[in-house]
């Protein structure tokens, strides 16, 4: 019922646009697209500006930005929001929005300059968005220029500020696990390279396997010697066993490095995004 009387209140909006061809300013409309954007009816929010009966306006600008950015179809937005003037009301909104957008679709370098320059009022958001793209660069440098911006006490920034203090120390100042040392340990033990990994029940099950395989090889080895098959065949599965156990403790510290680093990048773009929320509410 909602949603049909919103489409109706909007036929009702657009009527008037189908028989006269006197165009308006949309800040007559601005509550209302508001209004779409926040019961959830985007996609009418969209249909509403894109009519052609507006005046041309960093408003609209905006607006049209805004409603692609809450639909998720980043690159418009981001269009959008860099064609919005300096001197508008929604010109700081719409530059910090705009390198959220742009660090989401992966463009680190054109929203670090744009930060560069920056000399608006909103200073520490400024500097935790430089230091999210800094460490999104993995460039240690520019995360120390710009975390020395971090004041620790704006309750919209301070979560933020302290996350991305923790990645950039597990990142530069802790040395991190070495695939190959997990080789080189699983080679003297094996399966201690998977516990350096941290995978203690795979490292147990890879020492008990290798190291039961090795005694089977070795009773042989006494009972029947070198060359009977009974050596052989459980000889050859030791070797298997103890190769791969090397192999899978280098891959499984590869792997683990990988989703670390994975899960910090999400948070990073999460905390160069999230604040914004806070700041511009």
């Amino acid at each position: 019922m909602k949603r049909a009387a919103v489409l109706a209140a909007l036929a009702l909006m657009l009527a008037p646009s189908l028989v006269s061809a006197q165009s308006a300013w949309i800040s007559a409309d601005y509550d209302f697209v508001e209004y779409l954007i926040d019961t959830d009816l985007k996609h009418d929010a969209s249909v509403l500006l894109g009519r052609e009966g507006y005046f041309k306006s960093d408003t609209l600008t905006y607006l049209r930005g805004w409603t692609a950015y809450q639909l998720k179809e980043l690159e418009p937005a981001l269009e959008l929001f860099r064609a919005v003037p300096q001197d508008s009301p929604f010109a700081e909104k719409s530059f910090f929005y705009g390198n959220a957008v742009s660090a989401h679709l992966g463009e680190y370098d054109a929203p670090a300059a744009l930060l560069d320059v920056y000399e608006g009022p909103y200073r520490e958001l400024r500097a935790v968005q430089a230091a999210g793209l800094a460490l999104l660069r993995a460039d240690p440098e520019a995360y120390k220029r710009a975390a020395s911006g971090f004041g620790y006490s704006d309750f919209a920034l301070v979560e933020a500020e302290r996350q991305l203090d923790e990645i950039y120390g597990f990142r530069f100042e802790r040395p991190q696990k070495s695939p190959l040392l997990a080789a080189a340990a699983s080679a003297v033990v094996p399966g201690l390279g998977k516990v350096y990994a941290g995978r203690i029940g795979e490292g147990i099950e890879s020492f008990l396997l290798t190291g039961a395989m090795g005694a089977i090889t070795a009773e042989h080895w006494i009972k029947d010697g070198p060359g009977s098959w009974k050596t052989i065949v459980p000889g050859l599965l030791c070797a298997a066993l103890y190769i791969g156990n090397i192999y899978g403790s280098y891959v499984s510290v590869s792997i683990y490095n990988n989703s670390v680093k994975d899960a910090q990048q999400t948070a990073i773009l999460y905390n160069i995004h999230i604040p914004l929320r806070s700041v511009f509410k």
